[in-house]
């Protein structure tokens, strides 16, 4: 395969012995982090700009059955400085034909769900996002296969995109589906009921696992305390964005559910939360436009669990509802743990990273704040 020049920009194949330079330019492209996760997969292709590489995208490729084969874009990145200049578009046009060189029918790629920059690049080339139900009706029994060769098993919060390329048409009616304004049709609330009940059945495994039984009282109050730390967090961050003039859905982490499962059947002591987010309806969206409001509804849906936290604390104290309010203090504490002070990638569904970028007092407040309802444990 020849070097392909896009502008002032090559494309081409990655050399024998370049490995490492191009792991290089991945961990400078992401902030030193996803190092240790990296992979060229089965296809790599690199973009150099006055003979210096400034980006890179690997692939693979799998078959999903007799007539399907898989394609997946794994990675797909530039350095902060080569940004702008059509590298990302062009790396990733030329991952396309390489699909069409491997026969690929379906490809694939993870994205954040608010991730505009990525969503936008996929979305022009013809990537929709898939919601579970058309991921089960369109693979069937392949699915997990499918999630295990797209690396979409135990991610937080990216949402698995297909780029169809065998003529098969969506679900109109399925999440991910769009209207004729380029607007998503469903709110996922159906996704939203499928997250809460989904979390009754982890506690019911835990007390399970705990030898405690299918205790109902028990079940009802942890179950209550999931959906009031959800529920405030979804509807304080609906309602900053519906304010804002911005038409959200709710989207589910499926591939969490996944994770939580596992780390209930393993060790039985405790449900970590997959809560889900809420995102814009539109399948793009400008990043300048919406970054303010999206941060916006990330504060409000932190303070607003924080101050259920604080409501919990209180009530323990005061002897008040203790076998809610003790459940509800734990999950608090874990949502605001993963929402406020976690604020990097591989967690970049979680609201922390966009709070740091758009105020770095107002995230260090709300930091202060999740410490301190960690450290109410100890007064």
């Amino acid at each position: 395969m020849k070097a392909q020049p896009t502008g002032s920009i090559t494309i081409r194949p990655l050399a024998e012995g370049e490995g490492r330079a191009l792991a290089e330019v991945m961990r400078r492209s992401f902030g030193g982090l996803g190092t240790g996760i990296f992979s060229r997969g089965h296809a790599a292709f690199v973009a150099e700009a006055d003979g210096r590489m400034v980006g890179g995208v690997t692939l693979t490729s799998f078959r999903i059955d007799a007539s399907r084969r898989g394609g997946m874009v794994k990675w797909l990145f530039t350095l902060p400085d080569a940004r702008g200049q059509g590298v990302a578009a062009a790396l990733l046009d030329r991952g396309l034909a390489w699909f069409d060189e491997a026969g690929v029918t379906d490809a694939f790629t993870c994205i954040e769900a608010l991730n505009a920059p990525s969503r936008n690049r996929f979305a022009h080339r013809g990537f929709e996002p898939l919601g579970f139900v058309e991921q089960v009706r369109r693979y069937g029994a392949r699915l997990p296969l499918v999630w295990w060769h797209t690396n979409h098993v135990i991610d937080a919060g990216d949402l698995l995109w297909v780029q169809r390329r065998d003529g098969a048409a969506a679900d109109p009616t399925a999440l991910g589906a769009e209207a004729p304004d380029g607007v998503e049709r469903s709110w996922g609330l159906g996704g939203l009921v499928a997250t809460l009940a989904l979390h009754a059945a982890f506690v019911a495994l835990m007390f399970a696992r705990l030898g405690a039984g299918f205790d109902l009282t028990l079940i009802g109050r942890y179950t209550l305390a999931i959906v009031a730390v959800i529920g405030v967090r979804t509807a304080a961050m609906w309602l900053v964005g519906a304010a804002a003039g911005v038409r959200l859905q709710y989207r589910p982490w499926e591939t969490g559910f996944v994770l939580v499962g596992a780390i209930t059947l393993l060790f039985g002591r405790i449900v970590l939360l997959a809560p889900g987010s809420v995102v814009p309806r539109q399948r793009t969206w400008s990043t300048r436009a919406l970054a303010p409001v999206l941060a916006r509804m990330g504060f409000a849906g932190a303070a607003a669990v924080l101050a259920l936290g604080g409501l919990a604390v209180w009530a323990l104290s005061a002897g008040v509802a203790t076998g809610v309010a003790s459940p509800a203090l734990l999950y608090a504490r874990i949502v605001a743990l993963f929402d406020v002070l976690l604020p990097f990638f591989p967690l970049t569904a979680f609201s922390g990273m966009r709070m740091l970028q758009a105020s770095r007092a107002g995230w260090a407040l709300m930091a202060a704040a999740t410490v301190a309802l960690w450290a109410s444990a100890w007064l």
